[in-house]
């Protein structure tokens, strides 16, 4: 596969049967009487589907040329002041033609053949890589041999040649995003035989690999891939900016591999939405959505107190596992030695009752515990 780079440049398949036959072109030379020049006369073309044979010569500048087919009406050519003539004879029908050429002084005529055939292919399709802003043209079906030339949006971007079997492949990069045309034409005996406009379009948006939440560190990560030298920016519904931890908006797709840590909510904020926008010099090109749930602040508060007794309410997220740990860091335990560790219940909030007098230091911290996880901690005073 030839590969071709432009600088500024949805993928489709076109089908169709092939029956194409190769046609060489020949010249017949013709002794010239000594009054005269040479006079020759050659198939110089042949445009198959279209019918269209050029016969082209030499002769004595003036001369008249007049050219006769087998299956068709006559045409002339005036040899120009060079010696050279030049005419294009219309055939009806596929198959073997032929010629007859003659001047106007009465040289020697000449006998000429040409073969048509219908001319078509099998397939011709556009392949997209999107991030790497490339389009991979493929056709099969065509004249073995014949030279494909490539052109998008009516830039010629490429050439190529097919293979034995009529196949070829062709890699055009540096193709800039959006729609295009991409237009394959086959040349073989002379002549145009085929063009073919595909459509293309190249969607720069990004891909999320993972999300993943850090009520610790109070980030929110996001991976993914995406088209290499652009730039991305991520924003809610509304279009408002989420900033980055780092206190920027923006980051850089170097290479086709992005992430970026988003700051932490405003609180109250329970379903996040990401929208990662990707940007080629300074315009939107694309974009893909995503979203992050934000868990439950661990809260914690007394709800009353005895020196036998602690009843401590709070919030946390559904599902997670709590643990409490007096002031000197030890885990609290029940009156059978068991750590205590309830669960959240799916309303969020959590009461506990815990004996004031299997702890020490007057204070309590409660932490929650997700399947990933750390999900935060609180701290109370109890005495």
């Amino acid at each position: 596969m030839q590969n071709t780079r432009i600088p500024h440049l949805k993928g489709r398949l076109i089908g169709g049967m092939a029956l194409v036959a190769a046609v060489a072109l020949g010249a017949v030379g013709v002794a010239a009487p000594a009054h005269a020049a040479a006079f020759t006369a050659r198939v110089a073309a042949i445009a198959h589907n279209a019918g269209d044979v050029t016969i082209a010569g030499t002769g004595d500048p003036g001369d008249l040329v007049s050219v006769t087919p087998s299956d068709g009406a006559p045409v002339d050519a005036r040899v120009a002041t060079d010696g050279s003539w030049q005419t294009t004879a219309h055939v009806d029908g596929f198959g073997a033609h032929t010629f007859h050429v003659a001047d106007s002084i009465g040289s020697p005529t000449a006998d000429l053949r040409a073969t048509t055939h219908r001319v078509s292919f099998t397939t011709i399709g556009v392949l997209r890589d999107n991030w790497r802003r490339a389009l991979r043209v493929t056709g099969a079906g065509l004249e073995p041999n014949a030279r494909i030339e490539l052109a998008v949006d009516g830039n010629r971007v490429g050439t190529t040649t097919t293979d034995r079997d009529g196949a070829f492949a062709h890699r055009v990069t540096g193709v800039p995003f959006g729609e295009h045309t991409v237009t394959t034409t086959e040349h073989f005996d002379g002549a145009e035989q085929l063009r073919v406009n595909s459509s293309a379009k190249l969607e720069p948006f990004p891909l999320v690999d993972a999300v993943s939440v850090d009520p610790i560190g109070r980030t929110v990560h996001v991976e993914g891939r995406g088209p290499a030298g652009t730039e991305m920016r991520f924003v809610d519904e509304s279009d408002a900016p989420w900033a980055l931890a780092s206190g920027e908006d923006w980051i850089t797709n170097a290479d086709g591999t992005w992430s970026a840590d988003l700051a932490w909510p405003a609180a109250g904020t329970r379903f996040m939405g990401i929208v990662a926008q990707v940007f080629d010099a300074g315009r939107l090109v694309g974009s893909t959505t995503t979203g992050a749930t934000i868990p439950f602040p661990v809260t914690a508060a007394v709800a009353s107190y005895t020196p036998k007794r602690l009843v401590l309410t709070g919030t946390a997220e559904p599902g997670a596992r709590l643990s409490f740990t007096d002031a000197d860091g030890t885990p609290v335990t029940d009156a059978d030695g068991n750590r205590v560790e309830p669960a959240v219940p799916g309303s969020s909030s959590w009461r506990v009752t815990l004996d004031p007098r299997r702890m020490a230091g007057g204070s309590v911290t409660v932490s929650a515990t997700g399947d990933d996880g750390p999900l935060g901690s609180a701290t109370v005073t109890y005495r």
